[in-house]
């Protein structure tokens, strides 16, 4: 599945998202709100099959014409300052799996 991750910079919270889905057999993108201009978001939002706003404030970002394709996640604001932190691993996975994205035998998910 083709899915873009969002965030504020693109570099912690929807990088974190984007490596696991990747890991999980996904096509995912990390993408910058603040950083990526609006046309690129929507082009990206249109190859998407699915966007993943990585705070529900994310969402509004989301062009209008795409938000079907949203599936919720909120890990709150970047407390990590690394997308491979522990605790922000684990929060994506758990989000990955919410959504029906993760494979029983990943080994992401191994706890």
């Amino acid at each position: 599945m083709k899915i873009v991750t969002i965030c504020h910079a693109g570099t912690i919270r929807s990088v974190a998202m984007a490596y696991v889905l990747k890991h999980l057999g996904h096509d995912a993108l990390a993408v910058s709100h603040k950083w990526n201009s609006p046309e690129t978001i929507q082009m990206l939002c249109k190859w998407a099959d699915k966007i993943i706003p990585m705070t529900t404030d994310f969402r509004e970002y989301v062009p209008e014409d795409f938000r079907s394709k949203i599936l919720d996640a909120d890990v709150g604001i970047d407390k990590w300052a690394n997308p491979l932190h522990p605790e922000l691993m684990e929060a994506c996975i758990a989000i990955a799996e919410h959504h029906g994205l993760a494979s029983v035998n990943s080994s992401l998910t191994d706890r």
